[in-house]
């Protein structure tokens, strides 16, 4: 059986004059189309944690961001959370 391309969604964006012209000039500096570079952007967004998405699109508090991303880094190394509270026996 022969597979069946998919056709691409379309989706229709509202932008504001200013949103569309600096849109169009990050289209000509990259030498892409509007159409490559939202699927890359969606892509990208799509691949980031709800935490890492709530801090692109503001819905964190100014004032928490750089303590969110701090433990977020750590936790894309792997690291454990500091230690608080009681020191360890023999120090």
């Amino acid at each position: 059986m022969k597979a069946r391309k998919t056709k691409p969604d379309i989706v229709s964006v509202q932008l504001a004059p200013q949103a569309k012209a600096a849109l169009d000039q990050a289209c000509k500096d990259r030498g892409m189309t509007i159409k490559s570079l939202l699927g890359r952007l969606l892509r990208w967004f799509n691949s980031m944690s709800r935490t890492e998405q709530s801090i692109i699109l503001g819905q964190i508090e100014a004032d928490d961001v750089g303590a969110l991303l701090k433990l977020l880094t750590r936790r894309r190394k792997g690291a454990a959370p500091p230690r608080t509270g009681a020191r360890r026996a023999g120090r």
